[in-house]
């Protein structure tokens, strides 16, 4: 990683923490509620992938 893709990662870090320490409790639920179902969404769309994946190395290995 180089100085600044670093030094532009801890802007960003610096700036969401900012952010959070501003906000109130009900928008940093709202925010919470977003990344996990965001993280959710991830994991189903990861599971599927890896039975597709394993449904096609099966139906070509027989």
């Amino acid at each position: 990683m180089n100085k600044n893709t670093r030094n532009g990662l801890l802007a960003l870090g610096l700036a969401a923490a900012a952010a959070w320490y501003k906000m109130s409790p009900e928008q940093k639920s709202n925010v919470k509620n977003k990344v996990s179902d965001l993280g959710n969404k991830l994991k189903g769309g990861l599971a599927n992938l890896k039975k597709q994946a394993g449904q096609t190395d099966a139906t070509s290995a027989s």
